[in-house]
């Protein structure tokens, strides 16, 4: 399993078992996927103005993400099946509300930034994250 980091952007990815000493890996944000992180994921409320809920590889999202007509009909299936304790969230995400997309600029400069070792996982508290410009050189050699 990963830790989630957050982006200093807000968006959050991961870095997997595979994450390297000097901070250079950005893996996707899913638990258990260790490919890098190449598209976001977006939810798009009914006023608009998306946000960004997280950096996945381009798999992970498109699995996800499922025509309304499709959702609506598999959640009205489960709760016939299993009455109201039917769990919706094994669904896939509803196209109507959820898109994915690549990296824009923005956020491609920040994975950068991990990339050339200029922003470093740094813990925050217990289970939070965050990827921040190291402290010192000697910080940034033990990691």
């Amino acid at each position: 399993m990963q830790n989630r980091v957050k982006l200093p952007c807000g968006m959050t990815t991961g870095s997997g078992p595979r994450f390297s000493s000097r901070g250079t890996l950005v893996t996707c944000s899913a638990a258990f996927c260790d490919n890098e992180a190449t598209h976001v994921l977006e939810f798009v409320p009914r006023e608009g103005n998306p946000e960004r809920w997280g950096a996945y590889c381009e798999n992970c999202p498109e699995r996800r993400i499922a025509p309304a007509v499709e959702v609506d009909a598999a959640r009205e299936q489960g709760v016939r099946i299993h009455d109201q304790s039917f769990d919706t969230t094994r669904l896939p995400l509803s196209d109507e509300h959820w898109r994915y997309r690549e990296f824009i600029d923005e956020e491609r400069a920040e994975i950068d930034l991990i990339k050339n070792g200029e922003l470093v996982e740094t813990y925050v508290s217990p289970g939070v994250f965050e990827w921040r410009k190291p402290s010192n050189e000697n910080e940034e050699n033990i990691r």
